[in-house]
Formats: structure tokens, sequence, C-alpha cells
């Protein structure tokens, strides 16, 4: 007996028994298809999240006030922005970060708006990993004038007015009882920066009364966002932008200790640095430890289906007795009925890794359309997922074929 012999007995062997044979496979599903869509999704949320990383720049260093603890007197200024940038060494630039919040008028269209505005320098732009999609960055002059402009994010042009390069369009902005006549002078890709910023929609929310679908992002010049929203330049993170091969801890290091004695609080908690690149690795731990679980899960699953499947071998092995001894009695070998039997269970588990590999990428990017990220399922996950579902086949299989090849023909045919 061939090999496709073989394949043509346990296909049909599976098909005459094929409700037995769905359960069989159950736990072979639900264990390839849970693994596949933990790590098909959890593998494009980490994407995602790099990618708001590389977006802030990855020579990048964000430093922080602690605003639980911090008196007026502990926050940045915009001088303190001055001077990280010309007195502490290894910096090359440094951009303030003040959010903003408030209601828009689209001046062309007459549409309302949401507006998410984050208040910074014309260095912010070197921290980006694209220039401007159309149009330019505003530059120290305007922001030193106070000029009302802006540059919009690209998903919140599109949103807004319906197509992409919006350079010299009109957003009036308002915001604590004053507005502003604001003149987009750039688009950018600054959506994801000011999502993680904490601009989202439904934080956007917390502080308008509107209720409008439209969300706009723009980066504005800081001294020109104090003048809308009427606040002070109580600054409470900046970023620091270190220059090239420098030691990017080093620098946030330095930056933190010019605060502590421009403002007289040595307190170890009140400012910190992160470096933009740190993320990246907190981000790899977080989904290696996540990934080691839900394989541990579904390896548990493929353990359980795979007792299923050798239970059910047996059962067969049982079924098929004067079926082993009519052909051991022909002259078939051992090796050819133990072939047989494994053949039939590496299908059966096959089948159920099949069937759990399409539940597992249809699951994955159901599951990442509702949070609208991509997910990343790659082919070798695909083949090691089936690999190891014909090795628990395979390995599951052994006890029960060896016991079909090593029966007595007489006994075989003696059995009712």
């Amino acid at each position: 007996m061939n090999i496709s012999e073989s394949l043509k007995i346990a296909v049909k062997c599976i098909k005459a028994n094929w409700m037995r044979s769905l359960l069989t496979m159950l736990g072979i599903i639900i264990g390839i298809s849970s693994v596949i869509m933990i790590i098909g999704a959890g593998t494009g949320v980490r994407d995602y999240i790099v990618s708001l990383i590389e977006d802030m720049g990855s020579n990048a260093v964000l430093v922080s006030v602690d605003a639980t603890k911090a008196t007026e007197n502990d926050y940045i200024t915009l001088d303190d922005v001055d001077n990280i940038k010309n007195k502490v060494n290894g910096v090359e630039r440094c951009s303030p970060m003040l959010m903003g919040f408030g209601t828009a008028v689209i001046d062309k269209t007459a549409t309302n708006a949401t507006v998410m505005m984050i208040g910074v320098n014309s260095d912010v732009q070197f921290a980006l990993t694209g220039n401007c999609s159309y149009g330019r960055f505003f530059t120290d002059e305007e922001y030193a004038s106070n000029a009302p402009i802006a540059v919009i994010g690209t998903n919140s042009a599109e949103m807004a007015f319906g197509y992409q390069d919006v350079t010299n369009e009109y957003i009036t902005v308002s915001s604590s009882g004053k507005s502003m006549k604001v003149r987009i002078c750039g688009v950018a890709n600054i959506d994801n920066l000011t999502s993680a910023m904490g601009g989202s929609s439904s934080m956007a929310s917390m502080f308008t009364t509107g209720t409008d679908d439209v969300v706009v992002a723009l980066f504005i010049p800081c001294t020109t966002l104090t003048e809308i929203t009427g606040a002070d330049a109580n600054l409470s993170s900046v970023f620091v932008i270190a220059e090239e091969g420098a030691d990017y801890d080093a620098v946030g290091n330095a930056a933190v200790n010019y605060l502590k004695s421009a403002h007289g609080n040595y307190s170890n908690s009140m400012y910190t640095a992160q470096n933009m690149a740190t993320y990246v690795e907190i981000v790899d731990i977080i989904m290696s430890v996540l990934t080691a679980f839900i394989a541990c899960v579904g390896a548990i699953s493929l353990i359980v289906g795979g007792i299923g499947v050798m239970n059910i071998m047996l059962v067969s092995v049982t079924e098929r007795t004067r079926e082993i001894g009519i052909r051991k009695s022909l002259g078939a070998k051992t090796r050819v009925i133990t072939m047989q039997f494994l053949t039939e269970s590496i299908i059966l588990c096959l089948i159920g890794g099949l069937i759990g590999v399409t539940i597992g990428v249809v699951g994955a990017f159901a599951a990442c359309s509702i949070i609208d990220i991509q997910p990343n399922i790659t082919w070798w996950l695909i083949v090691v997922a089936l690999l190891f579902s014909s090795g628990v086949g395979l390995f599951f299989g052994i006890y029960p074929a060896k016991k079909a090849a090593q029966m007595s023909p007489i006994d075989a045919l003696r059995s009712e």
C-alpha cells in the first residue's frame, strides 16, 4: 500500500464519520484559531503602536512633569524650552507640547467641528518621520509673532474638507470664549501623534460642548494657542530632540537636571525623561509575555484535542478489527497498517488546523477592524500552525497505530 492509497482510505474513513471527526477536531480548531487570532491581532497592535512612536521621532526624548504633584512653579515655561535648546549639552532642538481643545468652523463649508490643538514650535517638525505632504511648517518668525497659522493632520483635512491639499484654507477656532481665524499652511501626518498624546475624539468630547462627528487635529504655534485659550504657557511636557549620535538617555537626564535646578525642585519624581525608543522595547516585552501566555493556552487546547484524536483512533481501531485482521492475513505488513492509521490521524489534525487557521485569520481581521488596525499575519505563522497541528496528529496517533499493527490476524478475525 502506497501513501496515496493510505490518504484515500483516511479521507474515506473521515467522511464516513464526519460528525464524529468534526467534534474530534474541535480542540485542534480552538487551539490553532486562538493562537493565530491573538498573534496576528497582537502583532498588528504592536506595529501600530511602534508607528506612533516612530511618528514622534526615534531621536526624541519626552520630558514630563508629574502633574499630580506639581505646583504652578514646577511647570515648564517657554523660557525653559529655549534654555534647554541652547544650554543643555547634546540637545539639537526642543519644542513645547501644550494641549488645547475647542470648537471650530470650517470656513469653506461652514461645517462645525471639534478641534484638538497642540501648541508647538517649528522644531517639532524635526521629530516627525515625514515632512509636510502639502505646504510647509510654520517658521520661527511666525512662532515669535503669534501668527494665526497651523499645520493640519492628513486625516483631519480629509474629514473636514473632503480632500487633503487644504493649504491656505481657513478654520475659525474658538476656545474659552475667544475666537481666531487660522490659516492652514501645511498638511502633515500628525493625527497619530495627536492621538498618542491624548487627543482622541472621546477625550476631546470631555472638553467641548458639541457633539460633532468631525474632529480636527492641529499643530499650532504655542504662543498663538495661549492667545486662543487665554491660558498661561504652563507646559507639562516638552520634546527634546537629541543631536545625531548622542546618548538619548544622557540628554534626557541633562534636561531633567536643568529643570530641577531652574525650578529649585530636586524631587526625583517631579521631572522624568522618556526616550521614545524605549517604548518599543516595552511594547515588545508586553507582546512577548502575551504571546507566550496565549501560546500556552493554545498548547493546552491542542493537547486536549490530541487526546481526543487518540481516543477516536482507538475507537476506530476497535471498530475495524476484522478489517485489520483480513489485511494482515492477506500479507499486509506491520508498517503498512501503522502508516494507514497514522495517516488518518495526521489528516484529521491537518484538516482541523486548516479550519483553525481560517477562523483565526478571519477573527484577527474582524477584531482589528473594530479598532481600525491592520493585523499582521505572516505566511510562516500559518505554516508553523499547520506543521504543529500535523505534529499533534503524528504524536497522538502513534499509540493507536501501533496497537492496530500489532494485532494478531487470528485474534482479529475471531472478533465479532
